[in-house]
């Protein structure tokens, strides 16, 4: 008999077997259940159960179970549970796949929160994977390319020079000094179809600066106003505000949503969230909320306390 050692383990091989010479060529190819075992950190029954469940290829070798290390790689690639004490990172080829939320998150810069309410949403297939939800690399992309909306680092840098090439339609109502909704009636004015090159940037429409500049040149009613005319302008629309504001709310018994922003300085979005909580107390008349303005100032006054 001749004993063949191993680091990982010994094996008795019959010197005049005619298998011998097959069995070394195998060999260079497998490696025994305790050496994955000790490659994986883990205990007997943790690396029996996943050769019983048939995670890896494996073959008798002189009596003896071995796995396949081929089969072993291809696995541990296709994984993320289990991680060599002392090698590469697990998953490779499954990065490669597809993407945990927490790559989307980290590559949308956005909530987990926020993309599984996507995933939810928008009916994304998704696969698991030791347990964990992941989302096929071709899925994502699909959906990703369907929307303006979450973008990517690459793209919201690229999104930052087509903004400094466009403007939106309330930045050309600040520059003329007009309403947004006479920018909107001379954009859609019959005279002007086609004058204006329209580009999406994170979901908004917007017009690119040069075909809007061209248009300015071809009309005389508006212009981009200098910084006098618009100082002469903030200051008009101030005294207007103030002429208009109102001095007490109009009923003396409730209070409206516009008038506790006006007066208590809050914003609407903390009114509706007090009121779906019942935090406050509210009745609704038609489309219309009235706070009753005793109990409002009351519960005012006790939350200042």
């Amino acid at each position: 008999m001749m004993i063949k050692e191993r680091d990982e383990s010994i094996e008795f091989i019959n010197e005049e077997s005619p298998y011998k010479e097959k069995a070394v060529e195998v060999d260079r190819t497998t490696m025994s259940v305790p050496e994955m075992r000790r490659m994986l950190g883990l205990g007997k029954t943790d690396s029996y159960w996943l050769v019983h469940k048939n995670c890896f290829e494996t073959i008798l070798v002189a009596g003896k179970m071995r796995i396949k290390l081929d089969s072993f790689e291809k696995w541990y690639s296709m994984q993320i549970k289990y991680k060599k004490v002392d090698g590469p990172p697990p998953g490779e080829a499954l990065k490669q796949l597809s993407y945990s939320p927490r790559d989307i998150a980290q590559m949308l810069e956005v909530s987990e929160d926020i993309v599984y309410s996507i995933i939810k949403r928008d009916h994304l297939e998704t696969i698991k994977v030791d347990y964990w939800m992941r989302v096929p690399v071709d899925v994502f992309e699909r959906w990703y390319n369907s929307q303006t909306r979450y973008r990517t680092k690459e793209d919201r840098e690229r999104d930052a020079q087509l903004e400094q090439d466009t403007v939106s339609m309330p930045e050309i109502a600040w520059m003329l000094g007009i309403h947004r909704k006479d920018v909107y009636a001379f954009i859609n004015a019959k005279e002007n179809q086609g004058r204006f090159r329209f580009v999406m940037v994170a979901d908004r429409k917007r017009i690119t600066r040069d075909s809007f500049m061209r248009w300015l040149d071809t009309q005389d009613r508006y212009h981009i106003l200098t910084a006098a005319e618009r100082e002469k302008l903030e200051r008009e629309k101030a005294l207007e505000e103030a002429k208009n504001a109102p001095r007490e709310p109009k009923n003396p018994k409730f209070y409206t949503i516009e008038e506790i922003t006006y007066f208590f300085g809050i914003h609407r979005s903390s009114i509706y969230k007090w009121i779906k909580e019942g935090t406050i107390p509210a009745r609704k008349f038609g489309n219309s909320w009235r706070i009753p303005r005793e109990e409002f100032e009351d519960w005012m006054d006790f939350r200042s306390c």
